[in-house]
């Protein structure tokens, strides 16, 4: 189908707004029909808005050429390591900056091979890493884009950390996985990220990237072959820059979670789920301009990142939302497996009533939270180091309900008691039982979570996004595709942008997945675009 110009689509769009308006003053019930046929026939061939290609922007509005080597679009967790290891190549680099600062969201990032990692003792098999990864994804990965991740991320972890050795990481007990936050204590987790990749962003403008803030990526420039040139992008006061990249573009956009209708036809699940992330800049574009360039994109419904702990909710979060204590609804109604995978069970609470649910525990709760195999193969860790002091402040907060009775816990909570009452009554059946007659948990499990004992407890639990994670489809050299599947000359992408890795779950066995690729694609991307992917990245930036 030919694309519709700007012009021509509002000329049509007028065209059948009239058309409704005479059907609609002469009361015909044919004409109605056959124009609601035809509106409809019309939205199916452009069903989503960025279907319809922008026409170019034309030359003579362009107020400033840049040339470059390299342009960066976005500057987050994946542009700010592009920008850095792009100046520390020495090459030219242009960043184009949505925001007016550096964009951070979350707080640990995961990494294979590291020398931390091996200095710890640490062993992998990245076989016996990639089967579990696959079989979470459900074949949709490419293996090896997967691979490149696996084999390279702890190279450019130990060149990363190398740059910013004033913010010194923790590596978890994963053993792959930093997470960045000060004297082991977990609240200091964010700002210190946020620290991490100003101090990164920093440099990389230190050593020569040049950062325009404030400044979207609206549109990729191509040549008569179809090879990205440039991209243009769109300053605060509406004036247009164009930087010309000679070596490549790199996507480091992030992902659509901000833009209602690419979540709807993306991740449907999430569609009037809380965002978790502070500004709403995760809008697709790059998907949109990449799109408008002949890329091709996962396959819908792309892979999410739907957690509980939303900072979101009035009352703050509550710890220990891993655990598979006793979960009901406002029905007052048990509704999943509790020892799901963790992203399972948010699902669950996804799809109920006013997406809420409440975990139920009893004065034991410090002895079931410390059971130490307590976890599904893909769920989070405990993620607290001061277990008695998190739980009291959450009761403050009102994160967490404490009640002396069963039936003053479900009128504070608003759950229905008379349900409520018969769902912990059978479940202290289950547990004496040993055996989860009606929904499979674990024997041993539910004999570490009865809820017998005052006080009793509810945790209440909602989903919130964090990002999705299907992208642009790449190949091992992080080049963009095409829809027949080849190379788009000139078009990098990395972090959330990029796509081939995740399937149908976000593997959380690998803690700080997300950020480990946006960290490695975007160096990667970089010296993919520069003709360096091969080589290695040790001594780069030691004169720096």
């Amino acid at each position: 189908m030919q694309d519709l110009t700007r012009r021509g689509f509002l000329t049509a769009a007028a065209a059948t707004a009239a058309t409704a308006a005479i059907a609609g003053m002469a009361g015909c019930a044919p004409q109605d029909a056959q124009t609601k046929q035809d509106a409809e026939a019309a939205s199916a061939k452009t069903r989503w808005s960025w279907e319809t290609k922008p026409e170019p922007i034309p030359a003579g509005d362009i107020a400033e050429t840049i040339e470059t080597d390299v342009c960066v679009v976005g500057f987050g967790a994946t542009g700010a390591p592009a920008a850095l290891a792009a100046a520390q190549s020495g090459a030219k680099c242009v960043v184009l900056q949505k925001e007016s600062t550096v964009v951070t969201n979350g707080w640990s990032a995961a990494a294979f091979g590291s020398r931390r990692f091996l200095e710890a003792g640490q062993t992998y098999n990245l076989g016996e890493i990639y089967a579990q990864f696959a079989e979470l994804s459900n074949g949709r990965d490419n293996p090896r884009v997967v691979r490149l991740f696996l084999e390279r991320s702890g190279e450019v972890m130990d060149y990363l950390l190398d740059q910013t050795p004033e913010q010194e990481p923790v590596l978890l007990e994963s053993g792959h996985t930093f997470g960045w936050y000060i004297n082991n204590d977990m609240s200091t987790r964010y700002d210190q990220f946020k620290k991490l990749l100003e101090n990164m962003a920093g440099k990389a403008e230190a050593a020569g990237a040049q950062v325009l803030y404030k400044t979207p990526a609206v549109q990729l420039v191509q040549d008569e072959s179809g090879r990205v040139t440039g991209v243009i992008g769109e300053r605060s006061d509406g004036s247009y820059v164009q930087v010309n990249a000679a070596k490549g573009v790199v996507m480091a956009t992030g992902d659509l979670s901000d833009d209602e209708e690419m979540v709807e036809c993306y991740t449907p699940i999430l569609k009037g789920v809380q965002n978790m992330h502070g500004a709403p800049c995760n809008t697709g574009d790059g998907f949109k301009m990449a799109l408008w360039a002949g890329a091709s994109i996962d396959s819908a419904p792309h892979c999410i990142m739907m957690h509980f702990d939303p900072t979101w909710m009035p009352e703050g979060n509550a710890p220990y939302s891993g655990i598979p204590w006793l979960r009901v609804n406002l029905k007052g109604e048990r509704f999943a497996n509790e020892n799901l995978g963790y992203q399972s069970v948010v699902t669950s609470v996804r799809i109920q009533p006013e997406q809420t649910a409440f975990q139920i525990t009893d004065a034991n709760w410090a002895v079931h939270a410390s059971v130490d195999d307590y976890q599904h193969p893909n769920s989070h860790s405990r993620h607290t180091t001061n277990p008695q002091a998190d739980w009291d402040d959450a009761i403050k907060r009102g994160a967490i309900v404490q009640a002396d009775t069963l039936e003053e816990l479900a009128d504070a909570c608003g759950i229905q008691k008379d349900a409520f009452l018969k769902t912990v009554a059978r479940y202290n059946e289950l547990v004496d039982k040993g055996v989860d007659e009606d929904l499979g948990v674990r024997g041993d499990y539910l004999s570490w979570n009865a809820i017998k004992e005052p006080p009793f407890y509810a945790l209440k639990r909602m989903p919130g996004v964090l990002a999705t994670v299907g992208g642009l489809t790449v190949n091992e050299k992080l080049e963009v595709l095409d829809t027949a599947g080849e190379p788009i000359p000139g078009l990098y992408a990395g972090g959330d942008a990029s796509g081939s890795y995740y399937g149908d779950d976000y593997p959380l066995f690998i803690t700080g997945g997300s950020l480990g690729r946006a960290f490695a694609f975007g160096v990667l991307a970089v010296r993919s675009a520069l003709g360096k992917l091969d080589e290695p990245l040790d001594g780069l930036g030691a004169s720096a």
